[in-house]
Parts: structure tokens; sequence; C-alpha cells
């Protein structure tokens, strides 16, 4: 159940951004062991000009996952080469122009509706 935040250039089809999000969370679920009902992802869209991933030019994303902590090293890992193999397979992005941030918080820091953390027992 991470949250993911889909960053990428604007003018993109329908099409494209329901590509972009299915294979990002193909990749959640094969390498990060959550349940496949748990989808939580944005998508925002930038001009080139507000876009600047150092020297990278032509497709290009970046990828912020916030997720509770405990997510092993190695499957973190396995997360980056999987979401950069199925991006490059479609829509067709160098795995080169995928950056990928993940952000770790605790069961307190969530609350999915009415203000209370449900991860917190009794709260």
């Amino acid at each position: 159940m991470p949250l993911v935040t889909i960053s990428l250039l604007e003018g993109k089809s329908d099409e494209y951004r329901r590509t972009i999000a299915s294979r990002v969370n193909k990749a959640v679920l094969d390498t990060l062991d959550f349940p496949p009902d748990d989808r939580y992802q944005l998508i925002r869209e930038f001009p080139s000009q507000d876009f600047e991933l150092q020297e990278r030019e032509g497709d290009r994303i970046v990828l912020e996952l916030t997720m509770r902590a405990g997510q092993a090293r190695e499957d973190k890992q396995a997360f980056y080469a999987r979401v950069t193999e199925l991006l490059k397979q479609e829509p067709g992005i160098p795995p080169e122009n995928v950056m990928i941030v993940i952000t770790e918080n605790s069961e307190e820091d969530w609350s999915f509706r009415n203000g209370v953390a449900q991860f917190i027992k009794n709260s």
C-alpha cells in the first residue's frame, strides 16, 4: 500500500498515463508484497521546462513511493529493476530516464478516512 506519485511530461494521452500507472502497480505487486486491491496513485504532469532531471532528454519519469517502513533492501532493489524493465517494454521509457524515490514512515502517519490512523489499534 504505497502511495505512488507519478510525475511525467505534460501532454501524454490517457492511454499512456494508464499504461504507466498499470506498469508501476504491477511492479509494486510483483516485488513489494502488497495486496492487489491496495492501489493509491497520483499522476502529475509538468511542462518540459519544469521537469529537469540533470541532462536527461525525451520521455522521463519520477516515481515517489511513500510507505510504511519495513521493506527489505532486496525487495526495493527488485522493485527498481522490475519497474524500469516494465516501463522500457511499454511505453518505452529508457531505464536511465526513470528516477525513483522511496520514503518510509510509521503506522501513525497514515489516515485513509474519517480522521483515524487505521494502522494503530484502538484509534
